[in-house]
C-alpha cells in the first residue's frame, strides 16, 4: 500500500505483481488520469482521496493501521537507497560534476541522490526544484523550520507538494546548498524544448530541474547534471505545448 500522484504507485504495482501480491494505492482525486490508469492496469485497487487528506495521512499513524504494509513514496530507507543509485551513475558518466539539480516533491529523488554522491564527492552541490505554485522547500530553507503551503496550484503533480515533513528537513538541511522555484509557463516551454530538440518527452514535473537549472545557470558552478525523471506526461496538455 502507498499513496502517491503516480509514478511511485505505478513501480509499487508493477514489483507487487511481480510478486504476485495485492496493492492498493490512495491517489489524489485531481490525480493525471493516464497515471491511474496505468496503476489500475498492474492489478492495484485504486482509492481516491483529497489531496490534503493524502498528505496529511503521511504525518500519522493511521496508514498502517490499515493492517497492510505501507510503502512511504520518500522516506522509506530502502526507496531512498534505491533512488540514490542514480547518484553512483552520475559519477561513473561524469565523475568532474559540480552541481545536481533535482525536481523536489517529498524529496527522497534529492536527498538519496546527494547521500549516494557526497559520500565520494563531498564538494558536490544539490539544489532543488519545485513548482512555484507547490513550494515549501525554499520557504522551509529561508526559515529553518517545515512549512506548509496549502493545497498545490501547478501542472506538476509528480512534485506538487504542500509541506516539508519534520523527519525530512533535517536532510535536506545536510544535503541541498539551496531550492529554486520554476512557473507553470517555464515547465511548458522547457518540454517544448526537450522534446523538440532532444526528443525527451517529459511530463511537468520531469522538466522542473532542466528548467531550473537553466533559470540559474549563472549561478551555478559546472559541469551541472539535471535530473529529468517522470515521462507520464498527460497526451492533451503534450498536445497543446508541442503546438
Amino acid at each position: 500500500m502507498t499513496v502517491s500522484a503516480g509514478n511511485h504507485g505505478q513501480a509499487l504495482a508493477w514489483a507487487s505483481k511481480k510478486v504476485g501480491a495485492n496493492c492498493t494505492v490512495y491517489v489524489p482525486e485531481d490525480a493525471v488520469e493516464r497515471k491511474v490508469e496505468s496503476i489500475r492496469s498492474m492489478g492495484a485497487t485504486i482509492i481516491r482521496r483529497p489531496h490534503q487528506e493524502i498528505m496529511e495521512s503521511m504525518s500519522d499513524d493511521r496508514m498502517t493501521k490499515l493492517g497492510m504494509t505501507f510503502v512511504h513514496p520518500f522516506a522509506d530507507p530502502k526507496v531512498v537507497a534505491g533512488q540514490g543509485t542514480i547518484g553512483l551513475e552520475i559519477l561513473e558518466d561524469r565523475p568532474e560534476v559540480r552541481t545536481v539539480v533535482v525536481p523536489v516533491g517529498g524529496g527522497g529523488l534529492v536527498n538519496g541522490i546527494a547521500q549516494a554522491v557526497k559520500a565520494m564527492r563531498p564538494e558536490v552541490k544539490f539544489y532543488g526544484v519545485q513548482a512555484e505554485g507547490a513550494a515549501p522547500l525554499p520557504k522551509s530553507l529561508r526559515s529553518g523550520v517545515a512549512e506548509d503551503v496549502g493545497e498545490p496550484k501547478t501542472i506538476a503533480d509528480g512534485i506538487g507538494a504542500t509541506r516539508v515533513y519534520d523527519y525530512m528537513l533535517p536532510l535536506f538541511k545536510e544535503n541541498l546548498t539551496g531550492a529554486f522555484t520554476v512557473t507553470d509557463a517555464e515547465l511548458k516551454l522547457t518540454m517544448g524544448m526537450l522534446a523538440k530538440e532532444s526528443h525527451v518527452l517529459v511530463e511537468p514535473a520531469g522538466a522542473a530541474a532542466f528548467s531550473g537549472a537553466m533559470k540559474h545557470r549563472k549561478d551555478l558552478d559546472g559541469p551541472i547534471v539535471c535530473i529529468v525523471s517522470g515521462g507520464n506526461v498527460d497526451p492533451k496538455l503534450m498536445r497543446e505545448i508541442i503546438g
